[in-house]
C-alpha cells in the first residue's frame, strides 16, 4: 500500500514538474524512499499501540496475581481482559494467548514470554521479559516486579503522547504548507492552460523547474526530519 502511495506521490511530481512519463521512470527510486520512510512511521505507530496494549496486559496480569492467582492463570486472564478492550484478533491479544497456548505444551512461561518479546522486538517487552525471568529464577515478588515494569512503560508512554501532542499542530502545518506548492501549480495549470509551457518544453525552463523540484525535496526531508523524535 505504501509503495502504491509512494508511486502515486512521484507520478503527480512528474507530470506537474516535468510533464514526462521519462522523468517519472527517473523518480522511482524516490518513489521507493518515500514508501519506505511511510512504512518506518507506520511500523512507529503499530509499536506503540501494542506497547499501549502491552502495558494494559500486564495490568491485568498484576491484578490476576494480587487475586492469588498463578502466573500462568494470569496470563489466561489478562488474555480474556485484552480481548474484552481490543478484541481477539489484535496483535497483543493474540500474542499472550500464544503465550498461554506454549505452557500447555509444557513450555517454561519464562521461555514462552520470551519468545513473544523476541516475535514483537519491542523494547518493553524485552525489558519485561528478562525481568519475568529473573524473578522467575531466583523466586522474587512477580507482582511487585510487574507493578515497576507497568509504572515505567506507563511513564515512557505519557511523555511520548505529551510530545506528539505538542507536535501534533506543527504536524499539520507541515502538511498544510508541503501541499500549498502542489496546489498553487494545479490552479495554475487548471485556470491558465499552457502558462507554464515554456518551463516544460525549453531546456533552461527544464533546468529551473529541477532546481524548484530539488529544494522542494529539500524543504520536505529537513520538515520531516524535525518532526521526527524519537522517545
Amino acid at each position: 500500500m505504501n509503495c502504491v502511495k509512494g508511486l502515486g506521490l512521484t507520478g503527480i511530481f512528474a507530470y506537474l514538474f516535468y510533464r514526462s512519463k521519462a522523468a517519472f521512470i527517473f523518480m522511482i527510486p524516490l518513489a521507493l524512499y518515500m514508501a519506505d520512510r511511510m512504512e518506518k512511521r507506520d511500523k512507529e505507530k503499530r509499536k506503540q499501540k501494542q506497547s499501549s496494549q502491552f502495558r494494559d496486559g500486564i495490568l491485568a496480569l498484576s491484578a490476576s496475581l494480587r487475586a492469588g492467582h498463578s502466573a500462568e492463570n494470569a496470563f489466561r486472564d489478562a488474555v480474556s481482559e485484552l480481548s474484552l478492550l481490543y478484541g481477539k484478533e489484535e496483535r497483543m491479544t493474540k500474542e499472550f494467548e500464544r503465550v498461554t497456548l506454549r505452557t500447555e505444551m509444557n513450555v517454561p512461561l519464562e521461555q514462552a514470554v520470551e519468545e513473544m518479546a523476541s516475535r514483537c522486538g519491542i523494547q518493553d517487552i524485552q525489558n519485561f521479559a528478562e525481568v519475568f525471568a529473573s524473578a522467575r529464577r531466583s523466586g522474587g515478588e512477580l507482582e511487585k516486579m510487574i507493578q515497576e515494569t507497568v509504572q515505567t512503560i506507563s511513564g515512557r508512554l505519557e511523555v511520548c503522547e505529551e510530545i506528539y501532542t505538542m507536535l501534533r499542530g506543527r504536524q499539520y502545518e507541515q502538511r498544510v504548507m508541503k501541499a500549498v506548492p502542489i496546489l498553487l501549480l494545479i490552479y495554475m495549470d487548471a485556470t491558465s492552460p499552457g502558462f507554464f509551457s515554456i518551463l516544460y518544453d525549453t531546456g533552461f525552463g527544464k533546468l529551473i523547474m529541477t532546481g524548484c523540484f530539488v529544494l522542494y525535496l529539500a524543504a520536505w526531508i529537513v520538515a520531516e526530519r524535525i518532526s521526527d523524535i524519537k522517545v
